[in-house]
């Protein structure tokens, strides 16, 4: 078989291929589903009726408070003689939530309840290490928790069957989410190929078809040629993708027999649309191959002229590989800047969890030697008026099972209103504003999502009946979401975790809302910055950890937890999960664009063909192979380039409407319509593709050269 046929056929079966392995993967890991859940049943038993308790895992790995979600951890009481009262065993699967190692038996967790926080050292470890949310966790004693005020439920025992679908959801969950990206990519990988086969195949038989022509063949008969051959190669592509990615799929399930005991599983819902697509594209290939197979004169059958080179084909299968790439970078990079605390942000927010502690308490923080500045940050989620129910889908609907929930405003009090970039308004005129009346300054997101403006009203429904329109005083440039996720301020008083955006007002406006008795009302919350030298030479995290223990030593309220939130460390991991979750996303137009890079194979083959005589007179002269070959390397390497630039623009402008789109379904958020190019990233892309291309470019560059004559049976 001809080079570029060898390369087209490849290429889509590769595109195919990976389709059908990932989403044959994920039916095989459904498949197990059952028979893991019958292994959890026999490895963790927790006999029906146990009491259960809930609680949240405060772990700090290295001294580090942890990002993100919380862990959850479900107690299970039970009589174990083999434990004391003030110990714990717990299952692998409670640390692998957030895929960490298993702490060494002694070390003492912190578990934080609604009302408590206990305190457990760690006796033992059950291997079990696949979290299921609900299924206890954490064995303990009855002494353990005899005096803790937790909520208790018993627990429910279920069957394999019915606890299969917690380990379904989220392979599938994850697959759906680069779905579109993968079969857009592996499209779009086949539809380049294709193409870039087709020109080739026109060009090198040009004088054939041109005979063809002289003989009585009609433009009608081109047309269908051109057909068959698309459609030849990628039914060809297609089959050996399927069979490929089932072979390849049964070897890794080989491999493990003990995680996949039931076998491979074959997604045969996917392969129908799959080929459906496949010989759409292979059309649709054809439909753009027919402009230059249409261009052949039967006078052309006389012409003796070498084949021309065809490099569009090639920079335009490129352009898209790469294109993917940067579309992917930045969509995730725009989108995730809206999530990146502004620097405006005092340094820290401190949690003092759950009990708090008196407001007066605030007096003995005054004299902290490396706080600059520390005040007492007061938060309370009231509904809007009118009310309007969160949807479900969100997760938000109900918070801890307590009824219906409502889109809210988060009310943030305190006696320092930090130096916010006001939009509209002023600092000077809010800080006045806000100390006379029920005023209130509000983020430029709420404005942009509720179409509020200095002067107008949020209106406000705080329960019992009592409603309160606050006046906005000022708009902020301000990204909240979170600092204010990560210090523990939203989800209090079971409030839902969602909000529609912070509200910054006074302690008196807040106490109007607030339906709780004054007494009951505690500090849970300060937010401070540091001193600017101390700042300098810790370090964002040393420095939080320093100022965190002076806190707790000043506090000493061993009922509470007291955790520092730092706003760099969380602006840090903000950007690295984001990495992590648009790099898996990213890497899968690289795939497709290493796919694209045999391209580059059929391209040199014709390019050899179309030089053949001038490369005849060149080794007549004394030119080296390897001046020969760098000849191909430099053209291939300019088309990458040029490829590479027309990706880079093209894929820009998709990530953009990608983000666009993205900010107009999460319109309740108000997300700014940010645009941002990480350049670091797609520099790194950038080598990275052509690294891919040289290594295809250059072994095959230097094949060829050694005799010319080769390209003619190659192409």
């Amino acid at each position: 078989m001809k080079a570029r046929n060898v390369c087209a056929v490849l290429g889509v079966a590769i595109a195919v291929g990976a389709v059908v392995f990932m989403r044959s993967l994920v039916a095989t890991n459904d498949a197990q589903a059952e028979r893991v859940a019958e292994r959890l049943l026999e490895e963790v038993r927790v006999p029906a009726g146990t009491e259960t308790l809930s609680f949240e895992l405060d772990y700090r790995p290295d001294g580090r408070v942890m990002q993100g979600p919380p862990m959850r951890a479900t107690v299970a009481v039970t009589d174990m003689s083999d434990i004391a009262s003030d110990e714990c065993v717990v299952t692998a699967a409670l640390f692998a939530q957030r895929k960490l190692p298993v702490p060494p038996t002694g070390t003492e967790l912190t578990f934080l309840g609604q009302k408590s926080v206990t305190r457990l050292k760690l006796a033992a470890v059950l291997p079990w290490s696949r979290p299921v949310r609900g299924y206890p966790n954490v064995f303990v004693t009855p002494e353990a928790v005899s005096g803790v005020p937790e909520p208790r439920q018993p627990f429910v025992a279920r069957t394999a069957e019915e606890l299969a679908p917690l380990f379904k959801s989220d392979a599938e969950r994850n697959f759906d989410r680069a779905k579109a990206l993968l079969l857009w990519g592996a499209a779009l990988t086949a539809l380049c190929l294709l193409v870039n086969t087709l020109f080739l195949t026109v060009e090198a038989r040009r004088k054939e078809l041109a005979l063809l022509r002289v003989l009585g063949l009609t433009r009608t008969g081109v047309v269908r040629r051109v057909a068959v051959s698309a459609l030849g190669l990628a039914t060809a592509g297609y089959a050996l993708g399927t069979l490929g990615s089932v072979a390849a799929l049964g070897a890794y399930v080989g491999c493990d027999p003990a995680t996949y005991p039931q076998g491979v599983a074959i997604a045969g819902r996917v392969l129908l649309p799959l080929l459906a697509v496949t010989l759409t594209v292979a059309l649709l290939a054809a439909l753009i191959a027919l402009r230059p197979a249409l261009a052949v004169r039967p006078l052309e059958a006389a012409s003796a002229r070498s084949p021309r080179r065809r490099p569009l084909g090639m920079m335009v299968s490129f352009a898209c590989g790469f294109g993917a790439f940067v579309a992917v970078e930045v969509w995730g990079s725009s989108l995730m800047s809206a999530f990146v605390p502004s620097p405006e942000w005092p340094d820290a927010i401190v949690s003092i969890l759950p009990q708090g502690v008196s407001s007066f308490a605030i007096e003995k923080l005054k004299s902290l030697p490396h706080v600059r500045r520390i005040a007492e940050l007061q938060p309370l989620q009231v509904n809007l008026d009118p009310l309007v129910e969160l949807p479900a889908r969100e997760g938000s609907g109900s918070p801890r099972g307590r009824g219906p929930a409502y889109h809210n405003a988060l009310l943030l009090a305190s006696d320092w209103l930090p130096d916010f970039r006001f939009v509209v308004g002023s600092h000077e005129a809010a800080e006045k504003a806000l100390a006379s009346g029920d005023n209130c300054v509000i983020t430029e997101m709420m404005a942009r999502a509720k179409g509020l403006s200095l002067g107008d009203s949020l209106r406000l429904d705080c329960g019992r009946g009592f409603k309160l329109a606050l006046t906005v005083v000022g708009v902020v440039d301000l990204n909240w979401h979170m600092v204010t996720s990560r210090g523990l301020v939203r989800g209090l008083n079971r409030m839902p975790v969602h909000t529609d955006g912070s509200v910054f007002v006074s302690f008196d406006t807040l106490m109007a809302c607030d339906a709780r008795p004054q007494e009951m009302v505690k500090m849970t919350h300060l937010w401070l910055d540091y001193e600017p030298d101390f700042l300098s030479e810790k370090g964002a995290f040393e420095a939080g950890r320093v100022v965190e223990r002076e806190i707790a030593q000043e506090l000493d309220a061993p009922e509470n937890t007291v955790r520092l939130h730092s706003r760099d460390e969380i602006a840090d991991g903000t950007l690295a999960h984001g990495a992590e979750l648009i790099g898996a996303m990213a890497r899968v137009p690289f795939v497709f664009l290493a796919v694209a890079s045999l391209g580059f194979i059929a391209m040199l083959v014709g390019s050899v063909e179309s030089r053949r005589h001038a490369f005849r007179v060149l080794r007549a002269v004394g030119a080296t192979r390897g001046q020969l070959a760098g000849v191909l390397v430099g053209e291939a390497l300019r088309v990458a380039a040029t490829g590479g630039l027309i990706g880079l623009v093209g894929g820009a402008a998709v990530g953009w409407l990608a983000t666009a789109g993205t900010r107009a379904a999460m319109v309740a958020w108000g997300l700014p319509a940010s645009f941002a190019v990480p350049w670091p990233l797609i520099l790194e892309g950038f080598v990275g593709a052509g690294i891919l291309a040289l290594a295809v470019v250059v072994p095959t560059a230097f094949h060829l050269v050694r005799s010319p004559d080769r390209a003619s049976f190659m192409i």
